[in-house]
């Protein structure tokens, strides 16, 4: 009977077993190392020269998922308190979130493993979007799209992808997305691109980025940026996260959009309104 005794859970981090708790400590202890931040690391508290952290956001991310993805967990997680920290704040929040959180385009293969139940279906940020001859559907529908739009946090150097974890200190999610899609809106009015016409009214936007083809999911700022004279509807596809098609809903159009992708695009031929 003893094989099916359960592993006693560690007294800081109860949803991990003691061994495995000690485990996430010590890649947490070399994420921090690797950052040149010097810290101490006791039960779930981590101490450091920035300030002082739980570790508890870790261990629910860790304790779903396989135990060979922790490392990249753990270095996610830990990193992104650490910038929070770096930013005036214990945990990021309500109160920080604001200024840095974007949406962003997250096609199920970027996920790896990652727990994203908070973020939200095409059709939930864009009114109606995706439901007009692109094959999506609402969330928990037949033929539910595997593109969703999570939040990520759009720093100086980089753009990182906030899961669940990231999130679990976040209380008004409404308000973080409200406040995801003023920033992505404002990096689409910031930020020069190339745009070169491929056929009558298909055009390819190149801009330097990492949110180009998030900007499908502004297709009224779009369709007034890159496609003056379109109404109603657009279609948008975007073969990668610097790179975004856009064109007339028609079948010419949608035939251009397609042959111009890779197998796998980031965004497949999409019709949005606007």
């Amino acid at each position: 009977m003893a094989l099916f005794r359960r592993r006693r859970p560690d007294p800081d981090l109860p949803e991990l077993d003691a061994a495995s708790a000690d485990r996430i400590r010590a890649l947490a202890r070399q994420s921090l190392q690797a950052l040149g931040i010097s810290a101490t690391v006791d039960g779930a508290r981590v101490e450091s020269t920035l300030g002082e952290f739980t570790l508890e956001p870790v261990a629910r991310e860790c304790a779903d998922q396989d135990p060979r993805s922790w490392p990249f967990l753990v270095d996610e997680v830990v990193k992104r308190m650490v910038r929070a920290l770096a930013d005036g704040a214990r945990q990021l929040s309500d109160a920080t979130i604001g200024r840095h959180v974007v949406w962003r385009l997250l096609p199920d293969r970027e996920r790896m493993g990652r727990s994203f139940r908070r973020a939200r279906a095409l059709s939930s940020v864009v009114p109606d979007g995706g439901r007009t001859g692109s094959g999506m559907a609402d969330e928990g529908g037949a033929g539910k799209t595997d593109v969703v739009v999570a939040l990520a946090w759009d720093g100086e150097e980089s753009l990182d992808l906030l899961n669940d974890a990231a999130l679990s200190q976040v209380v008004d999610l409404d308000a973080a997305f409200a406040a995801g899609r003023a920033n992505l809106t404002a990096d689409l009015a910031a930020t020069p691109a190339e745009v070169a016409q491929i056929a009558d009214g298909v055009v390819e936007v190149s801009s330097p980025s990492w949110l180009t083809a998030s900007w499908a999911l502004l297709p009224a700022e779009l369709a007034t940026r890159f496609a003056p004279g379109t109404t109603g509807q657009i279609l948008v596809a975007a073969p990668d996260h610097r790179h975004l098609l856009v064109g007339p809903v028609d079948d010419r159009a949608r035939a251009t959009v397609t042959h111009r992708l890779p197998e796998v695009p980031v965004l497949a031929p999409t019709v949005l309104p606007f």
